[in-house]
């Protein structure tokens, strides 16, 4: 079977991201589409609009543009920065044996982002040396690698991270140049961005809109079913701020600041803002808003804060991100993601399908990554209102079509 594998957290799963599968299949003239998915919580660091389960159900039960195979990415990597996300997705779909890898961008000419990433590897010693000198002004990791790519790469590369899903796709690339150098033939597919911008909702009469903005519509109660192929139910996701708020203050008012600052995301005497500003937080957003500074986005904010929910340790993440995941869980699949299942079974990557069953054959990493994955379901269910045990990942089977 030919595959094309891509990245996604489908969060929610909106119509951009089936015409983006459907495209993808076209471009790759493949049998199957394996997506891999973040989990319960995103790359930003928020809890996703709908549960992992939902959103692959979605995904591979689409009228049009469906995915064959949905496999969770792993929190470790999931709520990551986007290096360490990109490398994540990227190591799995090459360890599925994936054939084309393809991801969505908003730029008009992908071979842009080809020649942009041959450029970051090629003076990837360089650009680190130049983000580590802005970064001692003070100056976010993010912002420090666009100042330092634009320094090194020049502007029009630099150009190129200013929009989110360039920012992805040229870290994509860069993981699937690693592993041509590999010797394994992987084809890159950008799609570029149709309908809408990340944030915006189409002004054309067509039905898309970004995930940013259907989140907030979400939020505010609005109807979001036109830009979606599939109905899904976000009941839960109103109750999701304010418990993750208190369950946030009781974590850390029963922490030292030295068991804060231990925690994947902390440091540089973080931790000392965090537990002065969490005692006056209304909201969970207020917290992030107080915390954010030239030093520290948003998002670097909301992957700590979560972290510190899961109890993600620095020493725990380097150590599962330091090599690529041998194992990943089944969370839908669809006819041919079944007779891909069947067809490379015993392969190098296990597809994880019963957890209860299946842990103990796997290794020692991997079922380490596995029961942060189940505690990182566990804090969502939680924030979600619901019964734990009913909701748990040891209980929950995978969505088979």
């Amino acid at each position: 079977m030919k595959t094309v594998g891509i990245t996604a957290e489908y969060n929610p799963f909106h119509n951009g991201h089936a015409y983006h599968i459907e495209r993808a299949r076209e471009l790759a003239g493949a049998d199957c589409v394996i997506a891999v998915m973040s989990g319960d919580f995103t790359q930003r660091g928020e809890p996703a609009a709908a549960d992992k389960w939902r959103r692959a159900k979605a995904a591979v039960s689409a009228p049009e543009g469906a995915a064959d195979l949905i496999i969770e990415l792993p929190f470790a990597f999931a709520c990551s920065r986007a290096s360490v996300f990109a490398a994540g997705a990227v190591d799995m779909l090459a360890g599925l044996g994936a054939d084309c890898i393809s991801f969505g961008c908003e730029a008009a000419e992908p071979e842009l982002l080809r020649q942009a990433a041959d450029i970051l590897v090629s003076d990837s010693e360089a650009i680190a040396e130049a983000r580590s000198g802005f970064m001692k002004e003070g100056l976010s990791g993010a912002k420090a690698y666009e100042l330092a790519v634009e320094k090194i790469a020049g502007e029009d590369a630099a150009g190129l991270l200013l929009e989110p899903n360039n920012i992805l796709a040229l870290e994509y690339m860069k993981r699937i140049i690693y592993w041509r150098g590999k010797g394994r033939d992987i084809e890159d597919l950008p799609v570029t961005r149709y309908g809408s911008g990340y944030d915006g909702v189409s002004q054309d009469g067509l039905d898309f809109a970004g995930g940013g903005a259907l989140r907030d519509m979400i939020r505010d109660g609005a109807d979001v079913s036109r830009f979606m192929p599939v109905e899904i139910d976000f009941k839960d996701s109103s109750a999701v701020s304010a418990r993750y708020l208190q369950l946030l203050k009781g974590t850390v008012l029963r922490s030292a600041p030295e068991d804060i600052s231990r925690i994947c995301g902390v440091g540089e005497g973080l931790e000392n803002g965090i537990m002065r500003e969490i005692k006056t937080a209304q909201t969970a957003e207020e917290l992030i808003s107080a915390l954010t500074s030239k030093r520290y986005t948003g998002a670097t904010i909301r992957r700590a804060l979560t972290n510190i929910l899961v109890g993600l340790s620095w020493k725990e993440a380097d150590f599962l991100t330091s090599k690529a995941p041998g194992a990943g869980r089944l969370l839908a699949a669809k006819k041919a993601g079944r007779r891909f299942m069947r067809e490379r079974s015993g392969g190098e990557f296990t597809i994880v399908t019963n957890m209860n069953r299946e842990e103990k054959g796997l290794a020692s990493a991997d079922r380490q990554m596995l029961k942060l994955d189940e505690t990182a379901a566990d804090i969502y269910n939680l924030l979600c209102g619901r019964d734990i045990y009913s909701s748990s990942d040891r209980v929950t089977s995978p969505y088979i079509e």
